[in-house]
This record gives C-alpha cells, structure tokens and sequence, in this order.
C-alpha cells in the first residue's frame, strides 16, 4: 500500500489561489481524522508549534511538571501522546504517522507468574507497573486483526468529494461545482488549470498545521510562499459573571491581578483545577466543536471539517457509527479525570477477554487458542484479561481492609489507609495527586508556588497596584477556560476578569 494520497487541484493560476480540490474517500478519511486527534497529539505532530492559544504552553509544562506529582510516570505519557479512542478504525488509514501506529498492540507483564492468575491486566502504556510484581508491563501483544470490510475508514470508497480551500467537504457534482464557481466570482474556464499533488505524512502535517491558522488552507500547501489570510483570532462569550458554589465539587482560585487594567498575573491553585486543565489535552478536537456549538471560532478553517460531517448525508459514510465518532468522538478507557473533569467527556469501553479453558499465560503460548482437551498446566480452569488503569500506583491488598466496589469494578486494588479516605478516592481516578499548592501564569504555564518567581514574574507590575480575590469554577467557566485555552494568550484575564 502506497503511503501517498494522488489528489486533483482546480488552481485559479492568476490569483495564486486553489478554486477546490477533487478526491476519493483515502483522502476525506485522512481529513476527517483530524476530529478524532486529542489536543495533545496535535501540539506534538506540530512540534509545539499548533498556534492553538495557550495550549502549547500547558503541554510544555507538563513536560516539565515534577514526576513525584503525578499519579504515577504512565500519567505523563497519556497527556503528552494520548491515546485516541477512535485509533483502530484509523488503522489502515492511506496516510501514515497522525495516529498510533500499532493500535491493536497490548502489553502485559513478562513474568510468568503474574500470567497464571484467574484475574491478569494489560495496557497500552509501555510506563505502567504491573501490580503484582512492580515491574514494567512489556510483553507485547496484538488483538485481533481488522475483519475484511467494503469501503473506507469513516466515508464510502465509492464517493468522491470536493474540498474547498478553506476545507468544506462537499460531496461532487456538476451543481455543485457551478454554485462554488459563482461562490467565487469565477466566469471563464481560461482562468483554470489542473494540478495534481501527491500528499504524503509531511504535507498532510503541513495541512492540519495550516488549518488552524489559515482560512485559504488548500492555497496555504500549494503556494507555500503565497500571501493567505491569517486569523488566529476568536470569538467566545466568556463574560458571564464568576459563580460562587457550595459544596464538594467546588474549585477554588486565587487570583493575583494588576487592579490598573485588571489583568490576571498569576492564580494559586490546587491540584483539582492542574488536573481539570491537564485533562484537556486529552479532548479529541471533534469534541471541542460539540461542546461549543457555535459559539467557538477557530481562526482557521478546520471547524468545516466538522461542520461537512454533520452536513453530508449518511448514505456518504460507511455507517452512523462512523460519523459518531467525528462528530462525538469519546475518550479512551481510563483518560478521564471524574468529578473534577468539568466538562465530562464519556469513556470507551475496554476490551476484556475471557479464555474459557486454562490460563491467560497458555493462551498466548498456544498463540491465542485456549488449552482445549489438555488441562492448563497451571491449574486455572478460566481466566480473564482486563485493562489495567495506567493512573493507577503501585498497591498492595491491606489485611484490616478492603477497597472500594467503584476502584474494584475499574480494575484497582489500593492498600486501605482508615485516616486517608482522599487516597482512596484519588487513586486512578487523575493525573495530578500531590496537594501541594501551584501558581499559573495569564498564558498557563504552570510552576510550583513562589513568591520571589510570582514577583519577578510581574516586574512590570507595581506592587502596590496587586491585588488578590478568591474566585470558584463551576461548568460554565470550566467550558470557557477550555474554549479561551485554544484561542488565547491571556487565557484567565478573558475568562476570570473580561475587559468590558
């Protein structure tokens, strides 16, 4: 299979622009996919480059966030290269290095002992600990190869599709055609001519670069040193005034503001708000135009994307499923923070398999056959595999008691400590557990809480003119930190002190 994609340009040749582009399903596929990658793995394919508001900032400093705070080192690779929850279906796509490229690869611990229990975990995080044995969980695996199917990934191989400069996805045909050449004030054919580009993995990382920066991101690939409107501006209506909330989900900030222009120079907080903004990172893009409807303006163009998935008819897809997943892609298992996710996002659910005769160990020495007429040699007459909860630490089974049936059911066993009932209650369920206090600068960046760095930091600030106020989260501000996140340099003045 050829890791390039052929596609047919209409180039208006005077103006140096492209009129549209004409492709098969290899290529929407391609393009579509950009819903289903989690914010994070778009600030690594760009190389912290997305010009995405704040969020290259929060990423680099999860980089540098201390190991000691998270809930365990697997925790730092679920945010920096998340998973997505729609990487198998992206499997054969034609374009290679978006996704992961081994989806259906597990890992499970390479002790032999660990392998012979009733009950065995994997995982897809090569940072996880295995619980019995505290060792790394190496031992690769694969399930199942893809069933044979008709058409492509997530629309049918026998469409063909226009895509416009500033990527809406139209299905083809003559009215079509002539309604985008009216749309572009084009009279005379003369003006035209055809080109064809093959994209590989660089040119499509070029595209998705250009499309959150540029609104002509077709033109932006082909004339590279052409002049194209650039808008990374936004439009997002964050001025409702700050709730004040009772009761346990509440999420306090203190805030540090220069009272002369009510600028935000830093905020104190805990690790439940760390935790709400690392989560973000792991949102698939898609899930962001869902969340925000309309009320969201990228300053580029990749919201048609979305918008063209919810606008071509179903019969272009191979299936509704596979439009859900652009236009509702979920979380994988375990990415989600719970109680202090505001907004929730739902999670797969993982794979689980039961082998009937003999142990999880036989198994995968009879390369994925049960042990049959043979008795497992191990004794284990059946055995499960279950996913393994990569935020989950190292723990022991106490003997004066026993976890919680919510941690038992999401694959936890956690040493019970009857004066720490918040230990309990943290553990796998988010990223960051240590209870110390951090400080967080206007653009997010995140760093462990200093007076001397938090006064270097506004030297331009005088000190008499700083003054400090208290302020609660409720799902209303956590929605527009996440929309200021993508659009914004000064992500807690536009949201906690909004200019009038």
């Amino acid at each position: 299979m050829s890791n390039t994609i052929r596609v047919r340009f209409l180039i208006d040749r005077e103006q140096r622009r492209v009129v549209f582009a004409e492709a098969g399903s290899d290529f929407v596929d391609v393009l579509f996919s950009f819903l289903t990658l989690p914010l994070g793995r778009i600030v690594r394919l760009l190389k912290k480059q997305s010009c995405l508001g704040s969020l290259d900032s929060l990423y680099d400093s999860v980089e540098k966030f201390y190991g000691e705070h998270l809930q365990t080192e697997a925790c730092r690779e679920m945010l920096l290269n998340p998973r997505s929850a729609a990487a198998i279906q992206c499997e054969f796509l034609k374009i290679k290095g978006l996704h992961e490229p081994k989806p259906r690869s597990f890992y499970t611990c390479s002790r032999e002992g660990c392998l012979v229990q009733s009950t065995c975990y994997y995982t897809y995080s090569l940072k996880c600990l295995c619980h019995l044995c505290n060792k790394l969980m190496v031992e690769a695996s694969e399930w199942s190869a893809k069933t044979s199917e008709e058409g492509g990934t997530f629309v049918d191989d026998k469409g063909n599709f226009m895509i416009t400069d500033d990527l809406r996805v139209i299905p083809t045909s003559l009215m079509n055609g002539l309604s985008h050449f009216k749309e572009m004030q084009i009279k005379e054919g003369s003006m035209l001519e055809e080109r064809v580009i093959d994209f590989g993995t660089q040119e499509v990382l070029n595209l998705l670069g250009r499309s959150i920066v540029s609104k002509n991101a077709l033109t932006s690939v082909c004339f590279p040193d052409a002049l194209v409107e650039e808008n990374v501006g936004f439009s997002l209506p964050i001025k409702e005034e700050v709730i004040v909330k009772e009761g346990e989900d509440e999420i306090k900030l203190k805030l540090v503001l220069n009272k002369e222009n009510n600028n935000i120079l830093y905020a104190e907080v805990g690790e439940d708000f760390i935790n709400v903004l690392f989560s973000f990172l792991t949102f698939p893009l898609g899930s962001v135009f869902r969340l925000f409807s309309d009320s969201i303006s990228l300053g580029g163009c990749i919201k048609n994307l979305y918008s063209s998935a919810e606008n071509i008819g179903l019969e272009c897809f191979k299936s509704e499923n596979c439009r859900n997943m652009l236009l509702n892609p979920m979380l994988p298992t375990f990415y989600g923070c719970n109680k202090n996710q505001i907004p929730q996002l739902e999670e797969i659910t993982s794979k689980k398999l039961i082998v009937s005769q003999g142990c999880v160990k036989c198994y995968f020495d009879n390369e994925h056959r049960t042990c049959g007429s043979v008795p497992c040699q191990h004794g284990i007459e059946q055995a499960e595999i279950i996913e393994w909860n990569p935020k989950s630490p190292k723990i022991i089974m106490s003997k004066k008691g026993c976890p919680s049936q919510h941690l038992m059911e999401r694959g936890e066993v956690i040493e019970w400590n009857p004066k720490s009932a918040k230990i309990m209650a943290d553990a796998g369920e988010a990223f960051v557990v240590c209870s110390r206090k951090y400080m967080i600068s206007d653009n997010l960046h995140i760093s462990p809480l200093s007076i001397i760095s938090a006064v270097g930091g506004g030297m331009n600030s005088s000190i008499s003119n700083m003054i400090y106020k208290e302020v609660y989260i409720d799902s209303v501000k956590a929605r527009s930190l996440l929309g200021a996140m993508l659009l914004s340099k000064t992500v807690l003045t536009d949201v906690f002190s909004p200019k009038p």
